[in-house]
């Protein structure tokens, strides 16, 4: 929690008229404010997203961690160059203006890594035209591809190629392409194919009949960059995968502290294939690196595992329902993993889709945002033991300035402790960089509230503390922007595990009674 308190001090000097034996009389004034307040809570445990509050008021820590992604992207390629052609005038010829030069249809076969599709759609992306003329007048030259549909209609552009033996320019141009469908069965193998159509026409531009050389050329390419796709269907091969990675675990990212004793862990993996194809893979390893390095003992690890299609209902819809497997992992070695407290996990997944070859007769699909994942999650209750647990929170706060001379203060602290715990506490006092210019630490340790037979707090204890500081502490007070509260908690040496609420709260009320040393 952060938060900001401005705090002025006023002060009312009444002069009185005394006899000419009391000269600059100088004056002591003590002045109380308020400071700042502070409020350490669960959340400052761990982040507010992965607190699962019970009907109990109980917290559970929840987590979940993609650990693996095969995308669409990555299991279908989209050709990059679409078109090219170099052709070469071969007769000398005096054009019309706009007359037709040039014009021809192709069908090409892509390679797509053993994929034969037959449907694409496209979600994002561009089709970019460079054309190079060198004849000795501009051209104009319209292509379609003519086996796609954008608004209802084939993907047809068209431009100017000026003469590049005239201007040392070419043609360059960008088309936006999303939403493009494509249908790709134009060959005879019904699949992998796109049917396109150039046309190039005389310089329609031209007043006088264009002047066209044997051997004048004119060079045009198309392709795709860019590409997003949205949707595919057809077979899409037996593709391997095999990734070894490692990925931050940050779920004791906020949680500071020594040593952990859990109990009642719930950890698994969910494997969720929504590809349109048959799945068989591994989990090979996943290894925590924390305080040292402890593997997931588990039959589940080097298992080899075959997961069904999804299922498209109906089809051609989009309406998907994913095929899934759940790996539980709550009766292995899970409290020895994240007793380790982790801040990385390396993990192995290898496998294959179509492990069976085309059984589905070329009726695989993919579609944007589905794919095949894997999944961790954990539920770990906040009933532990543990040492030195390190709870912050940091406050602004300003103290203006006088001409007076501060000589020394005293703060004063109301401490309400909700935890069942005792605790030691320490402020810092920062600059305007975040640097520690000071710490204040009380001697005083704060008493753990009481509890009931079930080792629930029944009520918060509160304590009154007094601080005294020098000269130097105090001008650091002024001098700083912000303030640290830094709590630290201990179960002890009994292993006694301890369950957190969320009403449980330690809180701050600050405040000063500082010595003013006025010359009149």
């Amino acid at each position: 929690m952060r938060s900001i308190i401005k705090t002025g001090f006023v002060l009312f000097l009444i002069f009185f008229t005394l006899s000419s034996c009391r000269k600059d009389p100088s004056w002591d004034v003590s002045l109380k404010t308020p400071l700042f307040n502070a409020s350490l809570g669960i959340e400052d445990l761990v982040g507010d997203t992965m607190i699962q509050i019970n009907p109990d008021s109980s917290v559970t820590v929840v987590f979940d961690k993609e650990l693996f992604s095969l995308s669409a992207d990555s299991i279908v390629s989209v050709p990059d160059s679409l078109y090219y052609t170099h052709f070469i005038i071969p007769i000398g010829i005096l054009a019309p203006p706009g007359a037709l030069v040039l014009q021809k249809t192709e069908s090409k076969y892509y390679d797509m890594d053993g994929a034969q599709l037959t449907e694409m759609k496209v979600k994002s992306g561009k089709l970019v035209i460079r054309a190079y003329n060198y004849v000795g007048d501009d051209a104009f030259i319209e292509y379609s591809l003519d086996n796609s549909s954008l608004n209802g209609s084939p993907v047809k552009v068209s431009g100017l190629i000026p003469s590049f033996n005239n201007t040392g320019n070419f043609l360059y141009d960008e088309y936006d392409v999303s939403g493009m469908t494509l249908n790709l069965r134009g060959s005879y193998l019904h699949c992998n194919s796109l049917t396109s159509t150039i046309k190039v026409y005389a310089n329609p531009y031209a007043t006088n009949p264009v002047q066209i050389n044997y051997g004048d050329s004119i060079d045009i390419l198309v392709e795709f960059q860019d590409i997003v796709l949205d949707y595919a269907r057809g077979y899409f091969g037996q593709h391997a995968f095999d990734e070894n990675d490692v990925s931050d675990f940050d779920i004791f990212g906020d949680l500071d502290i020594e040593s952990i004793d859990l109990e009642n862990i719930d950890m698994s993996v969910e494997i969720e294939n929504s590809i349109g194809a048959d799945a068989s893979f591994q989990l090979t390893h996943l290894d925590g690196y924390g305080q040292s390095t402890v593997s997931l003992v588990s039959n589940w690890v080097g298992k080899t595992i075959n997961l069904t299609r999804a299922i498209e209902n109906p089809p051609y819809s989009g309406n998907i329902t994913p095929s899934t497997l759940l790996m539980d992992f709550s009766g292995d070695n899970v409290e020895d993993f994240i007793e380790n407290m982790p801040s990385s996990l390396a993990y192995g997944m290898k496998g294959e889709i179509n492990p069976l070859g085309n059984i589905s007769s070329g009726n695989d699909f993919v579609y944007f945002g589905k794919g095949f994942k894997a999944i961790a999650h954990m539920e770990i209750p906040l009933n532990l033991a543990f040492s030195n647990l390190t709870m912050r929170d940091t406050i602004e706060y300003e103290l203006n300035r006088n001409e007076s001379y501060i000589s020394e203060s005293i703060l004063y602290l109301d401490v309400s402790n909700g935890f069942p715990l005792s605790a030691s506490f320490k402020i810092y006092l920062l600059d305007n960089n975040n640097t520690a210019i000071d710490s204040i630490t009380p001697d005083n340790i704060i008493s753990a509230a009481p509890v009931d037979g079930s080792g629930r707090v029944t009520e918060p204890i509160i304590s009154h503390l007094e601080i005294y500081l020098n000269t130097s502490q105090t001008q650091n007070l002024y001098d700083a922007e912000k303030a640290v509260i830094e709590a630290v908690f201990n179960t002890g040496n009994s292993g006694q595990k301890v369950r957190f609420y969320s009403d449980y709260k330690l809180l701050f009320s600050v405040s000063g009674l500082f010595d003013y040393h006025i010359n009149s």
